[in-house]
């Protein structure tokens, strides 16, 4: 089960049973709840040795600007209430496109200044410290019977929160090179991160496709784009004996069956219940070959107190998915500031129906 971060309440009431950490959520969903869960890390992004950032602020616009041996990458953000990232601009994030000034990505120029910062880590003591992050992780998990899934890449969803969503489907059809040379690095990163997650034990690796999807682009674009590159990354994780988990929540209907030529062990979080989702689809095409971590929608049943509905949706997914498979989980998060009710009653009518 996805949980939300801490820091997305929005000052709102917690609803969890247990605290923040890792090894709350585990002693409590494990320990307590008798259910399986995944614990999953990341290891980020590790600039070159001298490449600097600065941030600052002007009104109230924030400025962000990586300096490189290519010149300087700048974004500028306009803040408000609602921006989380507190002051700075983090190059991935879902708030960046509706408070952009200024995207990230522009020019040529910005994604060769991308190629000095979006790395994977190289440094002795940075790895160092990864790996006793790792060994923890893996204590942890061993210590619940669990596994452990390290999450790498983001393809066109990053493209989303450096171009922005427009900005980015656009730029797919009229400067088709400069998507593919930032999708480069991108996959590039993704593959270095990868081959660390598999010699550091992990389980699944799991690739973010989320906006990678018909919700913005075309069957015809993503298959241009993605197609190698994501074959690529998810036999690198086989050939080092894990899982590849691929994270998609809607817009899927129409590329299923090329879904099902890209070597994805567990398709994470498609949300059968939005409009046009279509459970047996999925099951049908691809079930010999993959399993479905899906279940009761955060959009849709999650939010409110309404434990028949969530029942009902655990119901409908058994029925469309069958018993093996599926790994029951609310699409894509059980939020903190969701009533913890509904976590109950999806565990329980899963526990029935298993």
């Amino acid at each position: 089960m996805n949980f939300q971060p801490e820091d997305q309440r929005w000052g709102r009431r917690w609803q969890y049973p247990f605290g923040p950490s890792d090894r709350e959520m585990l002693d409590y969903m494990v320990g307590e709840l008798g259910v399986d869960q995944l614990l999953q890390t990341g290891i980020g992004y590790y600039p070159e040795r001298g490449v600097d950032s600065r941030v600052w602020m002007e009104g109230d616009i924030i400025h962000k600007s990586w300096v490189t041996p290519s010149g300087v990458l700048h974004a500028a953000v306009r803040y408000d209430e609602h921006w989380l990232p507190g002051f700075d601009i983090p190059l991935f994030h879902d708030y960046n496109p509706s408070h952009f000034v200024e995207p990230w990505i522009k020019t040529m120029q910005d994604v060769d200044c991308l190629r000095h910062i979006l790395l994977p880590p190289s440094d002795p003591d940075d790895l160092a410290r990864i790996r006793f992050q790792f060994r923890q992780c893996r204590q942890l998990a061993d210590r619940h019977q669990v596994a452990l899934s390290v999450s790498a890449g983001l393809g066109l969803s990053g493209a989303v929160h450096t171009f922005g969503p427009e900005e980015i489907a656009v730029r797919c059809i009229t400067e088709p090179d400069l998507v593919d040379a930032y999708l480069e690095v991108d996959h590039r990163y993704n593959l270095g991160i990868m081959a660390l997650a598999l010699e550091l034990g992990a389980d699944i690796v799991k690739r973010n496709g989320f906006y990678e999807s018909c919700d913005l682009f075309s069957p015809d674009v993503l298959g241009r784009f993605l197609t190698d590159r994501l074959r690529r990354e998810a036999a690198q994780v086989h050939a080092g004996g894990a899982l590849f988990g691929y994270t998609l929540l809607s817009g899927w209907v129409p590329i299923v069956d090329w879904l099902g030529t890209l070597g994805i062990d567990s398709l994470f979080c498609p949300d059968v219940f939005l409009r046009g989702g279509n459970a047996r689809l999925l099951a049908d095409t691809l079930g010999a070959a993959t399993s479905f971590w899906t279940g009761p929608s955060d959009t849709i049943h999650m939010p409110y107190e309404r434990p028949e509905e969530v029942r009902r949706a655990v119901r409908h997914v058994f029925e469309s998915f069958g018993r093996t498979g599926l790994v029951v989980t609310p699409c894509s998060t059980a939020k903190a500031v969701f009533p913890w009710a509904n976590v109950l009653a999806m565990i329980d009518e899963w526990r029935k129906l298993r």
